[in-house]
């Protein structure tokens, strides 16, 4: 068992030499110090000289010095000065050293977690003998478990899983303890934690509960379902992708699919859910255990083809001249939201899309045609919600089409479109512009392979 108590980031260093010593504290970190010393009778100010050349005049008996080196001896002398900031030779300095801490570890990081311990390794300071290490929970108590020291390493063990953890190095080196790094981490697992249930005003009550899905990711399709013990009025997600072509709300139960916007960046999934005082009754209890998680749900097989769907659009366009515009300009707006829901917005509102959940990211192409009366296509000046892939050199690609991907942070919103110009020499009419949103084939794949590239 290797648990320790860290004191404090600062170490009261012990003054070494001069009879003055015992009059001067001075409290040091890896690159700084605090002085504080006995006045000096007589004295008006205070000419503080350190032994890396810094030196300072002042009007009080306390100063401060930065940029120090880590676990480094420093000399300092201290000489009363007149009221002009000049030493006044009739009276000693003081004389004395000091020595910072140790600096932090560098480059802490987790390696290694599972349901009941947590692996880290730092990099390895020369000046430093030994490490300390101490593991609080969330709510900065301090916890027994079993620590095991490496030379620049630490595995801990004895664990909760889906736990989150805060763990500090401390490095010891001749001067004592030396600064503290933290690192906040969680250890592996999966399932759900209810956070609380409330009562709101008009019936409604509310609960909020946070989902954790396991930290190492599978690889391939990958999508969870919540089963709530009761339907309920409303339910929101956060950090995750509802798919609510295959949920089932009059069941209480809802599938998140994958994406990588939550998959790689966000190990929790926030939900709150709100409810009836019909709901509310000793028939349907609301707890943590009452609410199942199912990880790992099958998923749909990756088509071999393309599926195109249209997409509605409203055309502006405007008589302007620009550097960057040539000719007239326009804007296009791409409805998304007719077709795909808007899992950024409130799904009580029917403004923010339908039910029908969007395709993954990595798996589809928005295709702008400019239509038969602009084969030359369209000069894009600025585009939101979308990345601009190039056609060129893709077997099938369309001169008068341009392919996009929405970017991936984007994909939640239905918020999407371009502002365009074009050479009236070979647009003549605009009216003729579509959408069509491509889901998987060969096409779709070589657009991927030419971001990826």
């Amino acid at each position: 068992m290797n648990i320790f108590a860290i004191i404090s980031s600062l170490f009261l260093v012990a003054l070494i030499g001069g009879a003055s010593a015992g009059n001067v504290q001075a409290s040091a970190t890896s690159n700084a110090v605090a002085l504080k010393w006995k006045e000096i009778p007589d004295a008006e100010k205070y000419h503080v000289l350190l032994s890396d050349d810094q030196n300072q005049v002042v009007d009080r008996n306390e100063t401060q010095f930065g940029t120090l080196l880590p676990n480094t001896l420093y000399q300092v002398i201290i000489s009363a000065a007149d009221v002009n900031g000049t030493i006044m030779a009739n009276i000693a300095p003081l004389e004395y050293q000091f020595r910072t801490v140790a600096a932090p570890v560098s480059n802490l990081q987790v390696m290694d977690v599972t349901e009941s311990s947590i692996q880290l390794t730092w990099d390895m300071d020369n000046e430093t003998d030994s490490y300390e290490v101490m593991v609080k929970n969330e709510t900065d108590s301090v916890i027994s478990a079993s620590v095991t020291l490496g030379e620049h390493s630490a595995s801990i063990s004895g664990l909760q899983g889906m736990q989150f953890y805060k763990i500090y190095v401390t490095p010891v080196g001749s001067s004592g303890l030396g600064d503290t790094a933290m690192i906040r981490t969680r250890t592996d697992g999966s399932g759900i934690k209810l956070n609380g249930v409330w009562q709101g005003s008009q019936g409604v009550f509310g609960g909020s509960a946070t989902i954790f899905r396991p930290i190492s990711i599978p690889t391939g399709p990958y999508a969870m379902k919540i089963h709530l013990p009761c339907p309920v009025l409303a339910v929101k997600f956060w950090n995750a992708k509802l798919d609510k072509k295959n949920s089932v709300p009059s069941d209480a139960t809802y599938v998140l699919r994958q994406s990588k916007l939550w998959q790689r960046r966000k190990a929790e999934i926030g939900m709150n859910f709100y409810f009836t005082q019909e709901n509310e009754t000793t028939t349907c209890t609301i707890s943590g255990e009452d609410i199942n998680v199912e990880f790992g749900v099958s998923m749909e097989a990756a088509r071999t083809t393309s599926t195109n769907t249209a997409v509605p659009v409203i055309i502006n366009e405007w008589l302007d001249t620009t550097e960057i515009l040539v000719g007239s300009g326009g804007m296009v707006s791409i409805l998304v939201s007719e077709i795909y829901n808007d899992t950024n917005a409130d799904m009580t509102k029917p403004t923010n899309g339908t039910w029908n959940a969007k395709p993954d990211y990595g798996t589809y192409v928005i295709a702008v045609d400019s239509g038969a009366g602009c084969t030359g296509g369209l000069l894009f000046a600025d585009v939101w919600g979308m990345t601009r892939k190039s056609s060129e050199g893709m077997p099938g690609a369309l001169p008068s089409t341009a392919y996009f991907v929405q970017d991936e942070m984007q994909w939640p919103s239905n918020e999407m479109g371009f502002l365009y110009g074009y050479n009236p020499e070979v647009c003549e009419d605009r009216s003729g512009i579509t959408a069509q949103i491509m889901v998987g084939g060969p096409f779709v794949d070589a657009v991927f392979a030419a971001e990826d590239a």
